[in-house]
């Protein structure tokens, strides 16, 4: 017996709950944190992809979290748009740098496809990232209390250095 819908459960299989993770920590304008969370991810990740593309997902993390980090690092305002601007280019990245290394190495595609296009996955990918983001974003936001003060101060010091 089936507890989840088929269509609901196709639409969950699309988030990437580890990249949502990792965008959210590089949210918090750390890049080090944001790195080091992202290789992690990476390692637990191909952890459990039984030695297919090594190094794929890790590389992909990586640059999703350097994506977010970068967006956290320009942008001053914290709302739910800045959160999805991440989250889709963070999303839209990781997707693509994955299927560009299987593609170039000449690896067979993951089930990460879906059996769909590429196209195709990279939309339904990102689509259910943005769904799922906000539900987890909440959860985390109430769980890691931030000193707003803090981060303000952090963020404008590091935009003073990078004006220089």
């Amino acid at each position: 017996m089936q507890q989840v819908p088929v269509t609901v459960g196709q639409w969950l299989g699309h988030i990437n709950w580890l990249l949502l993770v990792v965008i959210y920590i590089g949210l918090q304008r750390d890049p080090v944190k944001a790195l080091v969370t992202g290789a992690f991810a990476g390692l637990f990740h191909e952890a459990f992809s039984f030695g297919v593309g090594v190094g794929i997902s890790g590389l992909a993390f990586v640059l999703a979290a350097y994506v977010a980090d970068r967006i956290a690092s320009v942008i001053v305002v914290d709302n739910l748009w800045f959160r999805f601007s991440a989250v889709a280019a963070g999303s839209v990245v990781n997707t693509a740098a994955r299927l560009l290394f299987f593609r170039l190495l000449k690896l067979e595609l993951p089930v990460l496809a879906g059996g769909r296009s590429i196209a195709a996955t990279i939309v339904f990918d990102l689509i259910a990232n943005l769904i799922g983001s906000v539900l987890l974003y909440i959860a985390l936001d109430r769980v890691f209390i931030k000193d707003e003060a803090q981060r303000v101060r952090r963020m404008e010091a590091r935009r003073l250095r990078i004006r220089r």
